[in-house]
């Protein structure tokens, strides 16, 4: 069959099509996904969530880890001064080596006196912490809850001025932070001492330097958008 430029055109507009139809689903599915996670959350998983990056916070001070709020829990201080309705996990940032340097079996032991499980992902350079199935919330009759965690990002300092994510998965990748999987951020932004950002009701935990500055290192593509609360929630 001969390809001519009308038949070229009207594939590329019939491919277009396809293409719109198929984000529109998608992006229809989604929304009625976060309009159900929005309903099935309860008021008070909000406070389940700061009562754990309490928890998190205080056991990383005692073992002097510099920290900070960062990824999505950035832009829920940012924009809504909190964690929102339907969030279950608190991302923090965790600066250098001062946690991995540690005895495995010492940090396992110490966070279990902080009432604290948490597991390393060697792979991805990421701690997940979870809160003994045996914690009560202070005024809430149920438990915690194993859905709320609190994500620990590693960086590392290799050289230069820049800051990159930590993991196997990044370990022989250059150091000229080319690879978006460094993820990368100037060390000027976490450059102690570092001010305090709202996280709930009168709680407040470390931030980075400059607000919003390393939100346009994580989110390259749409940085500037502002996060908002979705109008089910």
């Amino acid at each position: 069959m001969r390809i001519t430029p009308k038949r070229l055109v009207s594939g590329g507009l019939f491919a277009l099509g396809i293409l719109c139809l198929i984000k529109y689903i998608h992006h229809t599915r989604g929304g009625s996904t976060e309009q159900n996670e929005c309903l099935n959350r309860r008021p008070h998983d909000q406070l389940r969530v700061i009562f754990l990056a309490e928890r998190v916070h205080r056991a990383l001070q005692i073992l002097e880890v510099q920290h900070f709020i960062c990824y999505e829990s950035l832009w829920a201080s940012l924009y809504n001064e909190g964690p929102r309705t339907w969030e279950h996990t608190v991302e923090m940032c965790v600066i250098g080596d001062a946690l991995t340097q540690q005895d495995e079996g010492f940090i396992a032991r110490f966070f279990r006196t902080q009432d604290l499980v948490l597991n390393y992902d060697m792979l991805e350079g990421v701690y997940e912490v979870k809160l003994m199935e045996t914690v009560r919330f202070p005024g809430l009759p149920d438990a915690v809850g194993r859905d709320v965690s609190a994500r620990l990002v590693l960086f590392q300092q290799r050289s230069g001025s820049m800051m990159r994510k930590a993991g196997l998965k990044r370990a022989l990748l250059p150091d000229d932070c080319e690879n978006q999987l460094l993820e990368c951020f100037p060390s000027l932004l976490a450059l102690p001492p570092l001010s305090e950002i709202k996280f709930g009701p009168n709680k407040y935990f470390p931030a980075p330097r400059e607000g919003i500055e390393i939100q346009k290192y994580h989110y390259p593509d749409d940085w500037w958008l502002q996060r908002k609360i979705p109008s089910a929630c």
